[in-house]
């Protein structure tokens, strides 16, 4: 039973990440540095996607380093705010790094491991490893569904749904 929870919940978060991916692909380099909105959320879940697959848990951190500002730029969605505006390319390559780090914690984790609490370091959210996968997926799944919106505002056009990640 084990195996088949793995395998739902790797297809299932995979196209998630699959769908920021695609969003972040198909966004044109043209828009990239003037739109900042996309590139901040883009960036917002990269940084989390990768935290929240932090197990034990860490303190925040990322290789596209940051700055908590209580001054938020104009398009910016939160106080962790990107020390510069990366690349697609830097953004693209730090999701495909989470998307194996994810696929490999999930099918590496044993029964015990799902069962393990997350305790975040420097906030309040406790709950097991295994909910914190879903938790994580639906974090994904929502700035996936913002970042298509956005796509379709500044091009009309958007990539399609993922049912299932390979």
């Amino acid at each position: 039973m084990i195996q088949t929870l793995k395998e739902g919940l790797w297809k299932q978060f995979g196209a998630s990440i699959d769908m920021v991916i695609n969003a972040v692909s198909a966004y044109p380099e043209s828009l990239w540095n003037t739109e900042k909105k996309f590139f901040y959320m883009s960036y917002h879940v990269a940084i989390f996607l990768d935290y929240y697959l932090a197990i034990p848990a860490g303190p925040l951190s990322s290789p596209l380093p940051f700055t908590l500002s209580d001054e938020i730029p104009v398009d910016g969605i939160d106080d962790i705010v990107p020390n510069r505006i990366y690349s697609k390319e830097e953004i693209e390559a730090y999701l495909q790094i989470s998307r194996k780090k994810c696929h490999d914690l999930i099918y590496n984790m044993t029964e015990a491991e799902f069962a393990q609490q997350w305790v975040e370091v420097d906030g309040n959210k406790v709950m097991p490893v295994f909910e914190l996968f879903l938790y994580n997926m639906r974090h994904v799944q929502h700035h996936a569904a913002q970042l298509n919106m956005l796509l379709r505002k500044d091009t009309g056009d958007a990539p399609r749904w993922v049912r299932a990640a390979r």
